[in-house]
């Protein structure tokens, strides 16, 4: 999963690949939630110029709320920094907040969940669950609320991400916990995948 290309928000038909990487989220089932398998890590280039100007501070884009279901979370890394892309079944916009917090409780429960990390990054997409019901998005569930998309066994050897757990969908919108190793510089944005059919939320954690 090394290698997936750039973006930034709102980038038309550009696809989640390049350097000679194959990005395995640029067609993804839409009912597909299997994480892929954690990869050694790679080493990073003298200097990781490209997450240079990357801060911690609150990234919030457009409050608009989409009715397509995210069905699929998928986590990659890079030479400077490692990724989380949430896909959702349609083109359409999304709002997003991404913060760091002391602990990301589930929605609507308000039940704490921790994750591995010395930090933990809360990710809001504006979008419902895929198995949702109450959204109108029957079948297939995302995730359980609680649930570990990726856990600390999985991403153990990962620079950055220490774990990414489902914080719940309620209300049209999507919560998740991202454990960092620590309060690491990251950056956030939207864009659609190769097919223009799907709509990525990007959420890359620098190593440094």
């Amino acid at each position: 999963m090394r290698n997936w290309a750039l973006g930034i928000t709102v980038i038309s038909g550009l696809a989640l690949t390049g350097c000679g990487g194959t990005n395995p989220a640029a067609h993804p089932s839409a009912t597909t939630t299997t994480p892929a398998p954690s990869v050694s890590s790679p080493t990073p280039s003298a200097g990781c110029a490209e997450t240079q100007g990357w801060n911690t501070q609150a990234v919030a884009t457009t409050t608009q709320m989409t009715q397509s279901a995210l069905n699929q979370v998928v986590a990659g890394q890079h030479e400077c920094y490692d990724r989380v892309v949430f896909n959702i079944a349609g083109p359409g916009e999304v709002g997003i907040v991404v913060k760091y917090v002391p602990l990301v409780n589930a929605d609507p429960s308000d039940k704490p969940l921790p994750v591995a990390g010395n930090a933990v990054l809360q990710v809001v997409v504006r979008a419902p669950a895929q198995g949702d019901e109450a959204s109108g998005h029957p079948g297939s569930a995302l995730a359980t609320t609680g649930d570990y998309l990726y856990s600390a066994a999985q991403l153990a050897g990962w620079n950055s991400l220490r774990a990414v757990r489902f914080a719940g969908s309620f209300e049209g919108q999507c919560t998740f916990a991202i454990g960092v190793r620590d309060q690491l510089p990251f950056r956030a944005f939207t864009m659609l995948d190769s097919t223009q059919k799907i709509r990525q939320v990007v959420v890359d954690v620098a190593h440094s």
